[in-house]
């Protein structure tokens, strides 16, 4: 009889369980009311994306400054600098001897009138800048500065903020104009008074600083070249990343030899490719990187590579606990590898024909709404709502940084989104979650953390 019985209550249970099952796959209606499990959810969160380019440089002289020597001026004697050696302004590069000293003075005096008039007229423009008053508001710059001088306008935009810019960076350019044409009237007054002191020898100095990058024994013009001090990092851009680099995006600049980090700016990205086009071969496309620092003095370049790894807020993983499915969602903090200033070492000696690595930020997005990649299902989210029901919801995206995918729309921070499995994803049902340990567990029966009988009192007076 026993044996009749457990027979039976198999069957029973048997029978119950398919009829549910059959009843859950007919209803087409959804009358039958269907509880999702969700195992994995997450919160959106606000943090700081980036899209990177990642492309190998060459660090190269910023400008090439060429020293020439007429023949007609007089025989020359001898260089007195070698290639590799440093110079400033006004070390002597190399003599020569005048035939006609009247002629010489004549042309230095001449030269020296020219260069008077020239520091006299950009000493004018610079003091014509500084007075223009760039208004706090827009609209009411002056559309434009006319220096009859030296035939310059310069176009002011109607935004106060980049006609400032545009007033700096005229001045700066003005006031390095201003110190060559300085330092070359200095050139010519020394030339000058070496020519009368000895009558028929003259010494070339410098006008530039630098190294010399090359000397032409056989005196073919130009007889010598200095590079600036000043460096910039060049590379080449396949098709694919040409389409996607702009003047003006923030560089990461990594010098491999010396391990040393400088910050910079794509200073100028050529439409043309670097060589003749054909069909069967890839057009590269040069670009140049201004750096922020030149490498060469001590000092405080702050500046590392963004780690790819890198979050820069907390973000949540894990679950909530299904306590009358409104209980708030706990979140977990992901590790931040923070940028830390660093300084660069007092002798750093960074050369031209030094290898870089450059990370070339594309696209960035401050303080944007994001989700963890796992958590969209093409295009679409399911939120997890206070009333314990999930919701269907199309989205559009943006950037994607270390599994973390921009929202741009369909989201907001702080709301609930659940991600598997996603069997159990449907719109409108209710939810449940499992209770864990450190997620509302712990806390309801830990007295410490909280006063666990408070909702129990509560419960049993509205009872």
């Amino acid at each position: 009889m026993r044996k009749y019985k457990k027979r039976f209550l198999q069957a029973a249970v048997i029978l119950f369980i398919g009829l549910n099952f059959i009843l859950v796959y007919i209803d087409k209606e959804e009358k039958v009311d269907r509880i999702a499990y969700i195992s994995e959810w997450s919160k959106a969160f606000q943090t700081d994306l980036e899209e990177n380019l990642h492309t190998s440089g060459v660090l190269t002289a910023v400008d090439e400054n060429y020293v020439y020597f007429d023949e007609q001026a007089g025989s020359f004697a001898e260089f007195l600098v070698e290639k590799g050696d440093q110079v400033t302004n006004g070390d002597p590069l190399f003599s020569y001897t005048v035939e006609n000293y009247y002629e010489a003075e004549s042309q230095l005096l001449q030269a020296i009138t020219q260069l008077e008039g020239e520091i006299t007229a950009i000493q004018q423009a610079i003091s014509q800048m500084n007075a223009v008053q760039i208004p706090q508001t827009n609209t009411e710059a002056p559309p434009s500065l006319e220096i009859t001088e030296e035939e310059i306008q310069v176009e002011f935009p109607q935004d106060s903020i980049q006609a400032a810019i545009v007033k700096e960076q005229y001045l700066v350019e003005k006031e390095k104009e201003l110190a060559q044409k300085n330092a070359a009237l200095t050139s010519m007054e020394d030339q000058l008074t070496e020519l009368q002191s000895t009558g028929d020898t003259i010494t070339v100095e410098s006008p530039y600083s630098g190294s010399v990058a090359a000397i032409s024994p056989e005196l073919k013009d130009p007889i010598m070249i200095i590079e600036s001090q000043e460096l910039q990092a060049e590379g080449e851009l396949s098709e694919q990343d040409r389409a996607a680099i702009e003047t003006g995006q923030p560089v990461e600049v990594e010098v491999v030899e010396k391990d040393i980090h400088l910050q910079g700016t794509i200073e100028q990205v050529s439409d043309k490719p670097k060589d003749t086009p054909t069909v069967n071969d890839a057009s590269i496309y040069p670009f140049i990187v201004s750096l922020q620092d030149d490498g060469h003095d001590s000092g405080t370049t702050e500046a590392t590579l963004p780690s790819d790894e890198s979050a820069d807020e907390t973000v949540p993983t894990e679950g909530r606990d299904t306590q009358d499915n409104q209980t708030d969602l706990p979140e977990k903090e992901v590790d931040k590898e923070n940028n830390v200033d660093q300084q660069l070492p007092e002798e750093t000696n960074l050369l031209p024909g030094y290898h870089t690595r450059l990370v070339i930020t594309t696209k960035s997005s401050m303080q944007a709404t994001a989700l963890f990649e796992e958590m969209v299902h093409q295009n679409t989210v399911w939120k997890m709502t206070n009333e314990g029901k999930i919701v269907e919801q199309q989205i559009e995206s943006g950037i994607l940084m270390n599994k973390m995918l921009e929202i741009t729309s369909g989201v907001q921070p702080n709301e609930w989104v659940a991600g598997n499995p996603e069997s159990q994803l449907r719109n409108q049902a209710a939810f449940i979650t499992p209770l864990k340990w450190g997620n509302g567990f712990r806390s309801t029966i830990n007295p410490k953390e909280i006063k666990w009988y408070e909702p129990l009192l509560t419960g049993l007076v509205s009872r």
